[in-house]
């Protein structure tokens, strides 16, 4: 009895091992049902062998072009001193103005004339900007011949620099001038109020950086030496100190 069970059994076995051989699929059938793998680069929509994208490289190299050409046009009317090429170098972008501005600074650096008038065009403007080296070289100019329009100017362009830096330089320099007496026929209030009213052109990047920190001290100073200059030149009167003492005692 005991030898029919495990008689029994073993063909059990034998019929479900050869049941599952037959139900498992072959290698080669599982291969086909496969779905075809990508290229390195087919998830991106191009050939193994082309660049990504399919053709962007040749998309970009007409703009390149057409970029290079605009700076090499703006660069030739620079060279001839055509200050209108700045206007157009301003659509460009940052990087363009500035280069084709350092271009007709340089090219006026030996006409104090054409740089004075370089930097009234900026300073007439609204949306052109100045450098650091306009700046200098112009402040080289005023330097020589300190006038009144030419301060204002002057101040106007190193404001417009965007460098704070630049701008405590020219404050610096008309505050000793005017103390030396160069500017005579201006006051000052007027100088005071020329300096900070020029301040706020400067951009906010400027206004925070380390540099812009020395230069607030630099105008507190300037406001400080103005008005002690103010009170030695026109100092109040007998009168009006014995006007002000009254005044002075009924403040509870």
């Amino acid at each position: 009895m005991s030898a029919i069970l495990i008689i029994s059994v073993f063909l059990i076995f034998v019929a479900s091992l050869a049941l599952l051989r037959t139900k498992r699929p072959r290698s080669n059938e599982e291969a086909e049902q496969l779905p075809p793998r990508f290229g390195s680069r087919g998830l991106f929509g191009g050939d193994a062998l082309g660049s990504p994208g399919g053709g962007s490289n040749d998309d970009a190299e007409p703009e390149k072009n057409a970029s290079e050409e605009l700076e090499k046009t703006l660069c030739a009317r620079a060279e001839r001193g055509d200050f209108e090429a700045l206007k157009d170098a301003h659509a460009g972008g940052v990087e363009l103005y500035r280069r084709i501005l350092d271009a007709l600074v340089e090219r006026c650096a030996n006409s104090p004339e054409d740089l004075r008038a370089l930097a009234a065009l900026l300073a007439g403007s609204d949306e052109l900007r100045s450098s650091p080296a306009l700046a200098e070289r112009l402040l080289e100019v005023w330097r020589q011949s300190p006038a009144r329009p030419a301060t204002a100017e002057l101040l106007r362009v190193a404001a417009l620099s965007d460098d704070a830096e630049t701008f405590g330089l020219a404050v610096s320099t008309v505050l000793r001038a005017w103390e030396d007496g160069r500017l005579g026929d201006t006051g000052a209030e007027e100088l005071r109020s020329l300096f900070e009213g020029e301040y706020w052109l400067l951009s906010s990047e400027a206004k925070r950086s380390g540099a812009g920190f020395l230069l607030k001290q630099k105008l507190a100073d300037a406001r400080h030496r103005l008005a002690a200059r103010a009170r030695r030149e026109n100092p109040p009167s007998t009168g009006a100190f014995r006007d002000e003492l009254p005044a002075q005692k009924e403040r509870p």
